[in-house]
């Protein structure tokens, strides 16, 4: 704090926790309110409530991980954009994770058999071939 941060989070932390503390520390500095100052983020069939952190198919509650809300959020929030691998793992896990990259592969197929009609050709995550991931409606 001595060197000019203005606040600090211990770990383990709650990304809540840390959402509330920016939220916080953007209000206290005038800034503009975040994009999704409403607290939701709709592409029907999907409703994602960046508040609560929940996520609604068709106004049923699917229960998501953390890591999985965080997965949706970045495709909900970038739509019909393809990322990379490294870029999703860069917005989910954070530049400082040094596990495998595969781990984002796993996610996405875990996430797919919560969200999607038909798994074996998924509409709403598909698969950029040597590159990615993009969300599309």
């Amino acid at each position: 704090l001595m060197t000019g941060a203005d606040d600090y989070v211990t770990k383990p932390f709650s990304p809540a926790e840390l959402t509330a503390r920016v939220d916080a520390l953007v209000r206290r500095s005038g800034g503009e309110e975040p994009p999704q100052a409403t607290g939701e983020l709709s592409q029907p069939p999907f409703l994602l409530n960046t508040r609560n952190r929940t996520l609604e198919k068709n106004g049923q509650r699917i229960k998501l991980t953390q890591v999985e809300y965080s997965i949706m959020r970045v495709f909900m929030e970038n739509p019909g954009k393809a990322l990379s691998r490294e870029e999703i793992l860069d917005m989910v896990w954070g530049r400082d994770y040094f596990g495998e990259l595969k781990i984002v592969d796993v996610n996405i197929r875990r996430l797919r058999l919560k969200i999607e009609d038909n798994v074996q050709n998924p509409a709403y995550i598909t698969t950029v071939w040597g590159y990615g991931y993009k969300w599309g409606l």
